[in-house]
């Protein structure tokens, strides 16, 4: 079995959350966090890094353009973008950390996956925060964040019919109304 590669991030913010962020999304990666560039390079000159992410503000060119001076090479991951786009965008990063390297042209985006894939994967980054947070009671945290949209989805496209709702999720009515209501489900009228 081939040793795993210690990846090195740079991250550029002034964002304790999105900092905070990364080092729980990517624990097998090495992050190193710095305000800016310049602080960048005192704290790590010379250094390879294998992703660099900065969050967008009026200067991140002039950012990007002063480490592009000193990192050599070119890191193969380059994210620019505002906290928001971030937060979001740290799947590639978090496979980059955990060694998963997709050979060109495999990597799937979210509307490729099946059902069950997308599921696993958005199942395992729960798991993770769960237990980086100590959280219990998985389960029956799940089945609740399921049911619901769930349940609004075939009710939506059922038109509001129950019984067509009940038959599709496989409930018998009464149980279906029960849930509907528990879960405090507004039922669209038909129009």
């Amino acid at each position: 079995m081939p040793a795993r590669r210690v990846v090195h991030l740079l991250l550029l913010t002034a964002n304790p959350d999105l900092a905070e962020l990364y080092r729980q999304d990517c624990p097998e990666c090495v992050v190193t966090i710095a305000v800016d560039a310049a602080s960048a390079v005192r704290k790590a000159p010379k250094h390879r890094f294998d992703t660099v992410i900065i969050e967008s503000r009026k200067d991140w060119v002039h950012e990007m353009k002063v480490l592009s001076e000193v990192l050599e090479p070119v890191p193969p991951l380059v994210l620019v973008g505002e906290a928001a786009f971030l937060r979001r965008a740290t799947e590639p990063v978090k496979d980059l950390c955990n060694g998963h390297r997709a050979p060109r042209g495999t990597t799937k985006l979210h509307h490729d996956l099946g059902l069950e894939e997308f599921i696993g994967t958005k199942l395992r980054d729960f798991v993770r925060r769960m237990k980086l947070g100590a959280g219990s009671d998985i389960h029956s945290l799940l089945v609740k964040a399921v049911e619901k949209p769930l349940i609004t989805l075939v009710l939506e496209e059922t038109h509001g019919n129950q019984n067509q709702s009940a038959a599709l999720l496989g409930l018998n009515r009464n149980t279906l109304r029960k849930k509907i209501r528990d879960l405090k489900i507004t039922i669209a009228k038909k129009a």
